[in-house]
C-alpha cells in the first residue's frame, strides 16, 4: 500500500523485464491500468511511437536495462522523449513526453538481481517552455520562494492560471482549473490558450491583454471559455499583470458562473411569465363579464326570432364571434394560472391512452405516433380536462414541426427530484414526481425560439394559420397544477417538452358522470344572487325570472347578508360571483352558512387570484364565466336535483 501510494514514479520490473508492480502515480502518468499491464513486458505495453521517426525512447531504455543487469548498478538516463499512448476512449493516439528516468538494482542475499525499479520524473512542461526558450525552473523556483503563495495557489477553489503574456503559454495551474476545465496537468502546461481552444471568442483574450497593458489589473471580465469536451462555460476572470524571473505573466483567477447564469436566466423567465400572466389575466376577466352580457343577450333575442329570420342569422354570427373570444380569454387564462380548474386525483396513463385515438387522425398518417407508458404509474391531482388538452396542444405543436413526416413519442415515467437537479432548477420541489415527455423529430428551434415559446401571441406559423396561444395554454395549465414544464431542443434535432406533477400518494379517482339528473331547465326555488356587475347581473336575474325562479338580488356581499337576514321564507342555492369587493364569494357563503345552514352555493368566475385558490382545493360548484343560459340553467337544476336526490 505504501508503494502503490507513494507520490513518485516507480515500476518494478522482473530480470526478465516483466512489470511486477506499480505504483499508482506512475499509472496515472502514464494513462494506464494495473490489471491491464502487471505481468506483461515493458516494451510491450511501452512501445515507440511508430508517428516518430526518430523515436529512441525504447532503443535507451533497453540499454540502460541491460546495463543494470550486467553492472548490477543504478543507471541514470539523460532526459528521454518517450511517447505515452492514450486510452482508446481518449482515441488512442500518441501523446508527446519527456522523462527522466533512474533504473536502479534489488539484490538477494546472494547478490544476485532480483528486480529493478524503474523510476522516472516527468519532466514534459520544463522541456515545452525551454523550448520556448522559458526556463521554467527559474520560473517556478521564483514562484516557489514563496511557501505561503504556493499554499493559496494550490488550496484556492477558483482556477487560478499563470501563463506568459506575449503568447498566453500557461506555465502553473492549479487544481482548480484542472477540475473546472477537465485536461490533465501534463495536457495545459507548455501550452498556450489558444493551442487548447480555450477561448470561445480569441478576441477576449486580447480585450484581457489590451487593459492589463493599459491598466495593470482586470476586474470581473465576462467570457466564454471551452472545456475539454468542448462544453461552452461562463466565466469572470480578475488578472494582474507581473513579472516572474524577467518574464511579464498573467495571473489570471477566474470564477465559473454559468450555474449562476442559467439560474438569473430562468428568474427572469419567470418574473416575464408572471407578469404577463397578470395583466394577461386581469384583461381576461373583464373581458369574461363583457362576453357573459354579449352571449346572453344574443340568445335571449335569437329565442324571440324564427329560425329562418335574417336577424336569426345576424345572431348566430355574434354568438359565433362572442364564442372565439371566449375561447382566447380561457387561453389567456389558462396561461396566466387565473382558469378554473376542477383538480381531481387522476391517472395520466389513462388520459394519454384515450387521447392517443383522437390524435392519430389530427397528426396524419405520415407521422408514427409512439406511446412508452409506465405500469407502475404514480397519480397526479389534476383537471383531467385540462391535461388532455395540454396533451393535445403538444401534438398540434409537433404535427406542424414535422410537416414531412416524422415520430411522435408519449412517454410517462416516475422519477424522483433530487436536491442537485432543485439546485439548477430552484423552480421545483424534490420529491417524487410524475413526468409527462412529449417528444418529436421535427425541425426544432434555435435559443432566441426556446426563450419565447410560452409568450402569449408568439407564433413561429404563417399569419392565419395559428394564435400563438397553444403552448402559453400549456405553460399555465401546468403551472397551475403545481408542475414545471422544460424545453429542450436543437434545430434540425427535433424537440421534447419534459413536464413534471409531483406524485400524489393516492389512488385516482373515477368520475360519476351527472348525466341523466337534469330533465328540465325550469325552477320555481328562492335564488340569492350576488354579482357587482351591474350589466352581468340584470341578465342573469332575467334568464333567472324567466325560467321560473324567485331571485333575491344583490350588488354586493354586505346587501346579500342583510337579505339573508331580513327574507322570511326558504333561500335554496346562493349564486355568487367568486372576486368582489370587501368580502370574496368564499368568505360571503361562510357567512351565510352560519344564517341560512341548508343553502346550497354555485360559485361563478372567469379567474381565481392566488389569494383565492384555497377555494377550489375543494368539491364545491363551480360555473366558469361567461356561461350561456343553458349552461347557467344546467348547472343550477344539476346542483339542486343532485341535492333532492341526496336527500
Amino acid at each position: 500500500m505504501l508503494f502503490q501510494s507513494a507520490p513518485d514514479l516507480y515500476l518494478v520490473l522482473s530480470p526478465d523485464l516483466k512489470i511486477v508492480a506499480v505504483s499508482d502515480a506512475y499509472l496515472r502518468a502514464t494513462l494506464t491500468n494495473r490489471t491491464e499491464i502487471v505481468g506483461r513486458g515493458i516494451f510491450e505495453v511501452f512501445p515507440d511511437n511508430p508517428d516518430d521517426p526518430e523515436a529512441s525512447g525504447v532503443s535507451n531504455l533497453q540499454s540502460s536495462l541491460d546495463r543494470v543487469r550486467q553492472y548490477k548498478l543504478a543507471d541514470t538516463m539523460a532526459v528521454q522523449k518517450y511517447d505515452i499512448r492514450k486510452p482508446e476512449a481518449e482515441g488512442g493516439e500518441f501523446e508527446e513526453r519527456h522523462w527522466s528516468p533512474v533504473n536502479s538494482p534489488v539484490l538477494g542475499l546472494d547478490g544476485q538481481l532480483q528486480y529493478i525499479i524503474h523510476s522516472v520524473k516527468d519532466v514534459t512542461d520544463i522541456v515545452r517552455l525551454e523550448k520556448r526558450g522559458i526556463d521554467q525552473q527559474k520560473l517556478v523556483q521564483e514562484l516557489r520562494g514563496e511557501e505561503r503563495f504556493r499554499k493559496a495557489f494550490n488550496a484556492n477553489p477558483e482556477p487560478i492560471s499563470i501563463a506568459t503574456i506575449s503568447e498566453g503559454r500557461y506555465i502553473d495551474v492549479n487544481e482548480s482549473f484542472l477540475q473546472v476545465t477537465g485536461y490533465r496537468r501534463e495536457e495545459v502546461i507548455g501550452r498556450t490558450s489558444i493551442e487548447l481552444d480555450f477561448w470561445e471568442c480569441p478576441e477576449d483574450r486580447a480585450q484581457l491583454i489590451e487593459k492589463l497593458v493599459k491598466h495593470g489589473s482586470v476586474r470581473d471580465m465576462e467570457f466564454t471559455f471551452r472545456t475539454k469536451k468542448g462544453e461552452k462555460r461562463t466565466g469572470l476572470d480578475s488578472a494582474e499583470a507581473i513579472e516572474i524571473a524577467g518574464q511579464m505573466c498573467v495571473f489570471a483567477i477566474f470564477k465559473d458562473v454559468t450555474d449562476q447564469k442559467i439560474l438569473e436566466k430562468q428568474l427572469r423567465q419567470a418574473q416575464k411569465m408572471e407578469a404577463i400572466g397578470q395583466l394577461s389575466g386581469g384583461i381576461a376577466h373583464d373581458f369574461n363579464n363583457l362576453l357573459c352580457v354579449i352571449l346572453g343577450y344574443c340568445e335571449a333575442i335569437e329565442g324571440q326570432l324564427p329560425s329562418a329570420s335574417s336577424l336569426f342569422k345576424d345572431c348566430e354570427q355574434i354568438k359565433k364571434a362572442g364564442e372565439r373570444a371566449a375561447s382566447l380569454t380561457r387561453q389567456l387564462l389558462a396561461f396566466s394560472r387565473q382558469q378554473i380548474l376542477e383538480r381531481r386525483v387522476m391517472d395520466l396513463n389513462a388520459a394519454v391512452l384515450d387521447m392517443e385515438k383522437m390524435l392519430r387522425p389530427l397528426i396524419g398518417a405520415n407521422i408514427n405516433l409512439c406511446t412508452a407508458l409506465d405500469t407502475s404509474l404514480g397519480s397526479i391531482k389534476a383537471d383531467r380536462g385540462q391535461i388532455e388538452q395540454v396533451i393535445m396542444n403538444l401534438a398540434v405543436n409537433a404535427r406542424d414541426a414535422m410537416p414531412q413526416g416524422g415520430h411522435l413519442t408519449i412517454e410517462t415515467a416516475n422519477v424522483e427530484l433530487d436536491e442537485e437537479y432543485v439546485r439548477q432548477h430552484p423552480q421545483h420541489k424534490s420529491g417524487p414526481h410524475v413526468l409527462l415527455s412529449v417528444s418529436d423529430t421535427g425541425t426544432g428551434m434555435d435559443a432566441d425560439t426556446q426563450a419565447r415559446i410560452f409568450d402569449p401571441f408568439f407564433t413561429t406559423k404563417e399569419l392565419g394559420r395559428g394564435t400563438g396561444l397553444g403552448l402559453s395554454t400549456v405553460y399555465g395549465v401546468v403551472r397551475q397544477s403545481d408542475g414545471h414544464i422544460w424545453v429542450y431542443s436543437e434545430l434540425g434535432h427535433g424537440t421534447t417538452f419534459k413536464i413534471y406533477f409531483p406524485r400524489v400518494d393516492k389512488p385516482a379517482k373515477t368520475e360519476i358522470p351527472s348525466a341523466g339528473i337534469v330533465r328540465t331547465m325550469h325552477g320555481s326555488e328562492t335564488i340569492l344572487l350576488v354579482e357587482d356587475d351591474e350589466p352581468l347581473r340584470r341578465l342573469t336575474l332575467r334568464i333567472l325570472k324567466e325560467n321560473g325562479y324567485d331571485v333575491l338580488e344583490a350588488e354586493h356581499p354586505q346587501k346579500a347578508i342583510q337579505i339573508a337576514q331580513q327574507h322570511s321564507g326558504a333561500i335554496h342555492l346562493l349564486l355568487t360571483d367568486v372576486i368582489m369587493p370587501e368580502i370574496d364569494g368564499r368568505s360571503l357563503a361562510e357567512k351565510l352558512s352560519q344564517l341560512r345552514p341548508n343553502m346550497l352555493v354555485v360559485y361563478m368566475s372567469g379567474y381565481t387570484e392566488f389569494a383565492h385558490r384555497e377555494l377550489f382545493d375543494f368539491d364545491v360548484n363551480l360555473l366558469p364565466k361567461p356561461f350561456t343560459r343553458d349552461s347557467l340553467l344546467g348547472k343550477l337544476r344539476e346542483v339542486l336535483a343532485l341535492d333532492t336526490i341526496l336527500k
